[in-house]
C-alpha cells in the first residue's frame, strides 16, 4: 500500500515537471524589444501648396513633383494623387541610454529643394508616462535635425514623429512613423 502511494506521488510529480517544462503560451520566452530602433517615413507633398516660385524652382531643377516641372504655369498642377507625392524622408531613431533614459533623434531630407521650415511633433511614452516635444525651425537647410533625451524609466518605450516640412517647392506632410525599444 505504501509503495503504491509513493509510486503515484512520484508519477504525479513527473507529470507536473513535464507539464511545466513543455513549451506553452503561458511559459513561452518573453521577447523583449531591441535597445535601439530606427525607421524612415515618406514626406508627402501637398500639391495645392506649390507656389509660382516653387513651380519655377521645380522647372529649373527638374524636380518632378505634382507636374510642376512640366505643366505650363497657366495650368493647374496635378492633385489627384491621394496622400500626395513623395518629396523626401524623415528618419526617427530611439535608443536606450541606461538608467531609464532614452535618446530620441530625427532627421529630414528633402528631394524638392532646401527645407525652409519645420513643424514636427515627437511624442514618446514609456513606463513613467510620456510627452510631446515640438520642433519648430525656420532656417533654410538641406537636412533638418533634432534630438532630445527623455527619462522614460526601464521598460518598453515608443516614439512617434508627425508634422510638416516646408521645402522651397511645397509643404510636405510626414507619414506618421513609430519606433519601439526596451529601455534599461
Amino acid at each position: 500500500m505504501r509503495e503504491r502511494t509513493i509510486t503515484a506521488t512520484l508519477g504525479a510529480v513527473g507529470l507536473a515537471v513535464a507539464l511545466l517544462s513543455a513549451p506553452t503560451a503561458a511559459n513561452a520566452a518573453v521577447r523583449l524589444d531591441p535597445p535601439s530602433d530606427t525607421t524612415s517615413a515618406a514626406l508627402l507633398a501637398d500639391c495645392s501648396s506649390v507656389t509660382p516660385n516653387g513651380r519655377a524652382y521645380a522647372r529649373l531643377n527638374v524636380i518632378a513633383l505634382c507636374g510642376a516641372d512640366t505643366i505650363p504655369a497657366d495650368r493647374p498642377l496635378r492633385t489627384e494623387n491621394v496622400g500626395g507625392e513623395e518629396c523626401g524622408t524623415v528618419t526617427l531613431t530611439l535608443a536606450a541610454r541606461g538608467g531609464g533614459l532614452a535618446s530620441i533623434a530625427w532627421r529630414t531630407a528633402s528631394d524638392t529643394g532646401p527645407i525652409v521650415g519645420v513643424a514636427l511633433d515627437i511624442s514618446y511614452v514609456g513606463r513613467l508616462g510620456g510627452a510631446v516635444q515640438r520642433y519648430v525651425q525656420d532656417r533654410a537647410s538641406l537636412h533638418a535635425t533634432g534630438r532630445t533625451v527623455a527619462y522614460t524609466g526601464s521598460g518598453p518605450v515608443t516614439a512617434t514623429v508627425s508634422g510638416t516640412i516646408e521645402t522651397f517647392t511645397a509643404t510636405c506632410r510626414v507619414a506618421p512613423a513609430s519606433v519601439r525599444i526596451q529601455a534599461r
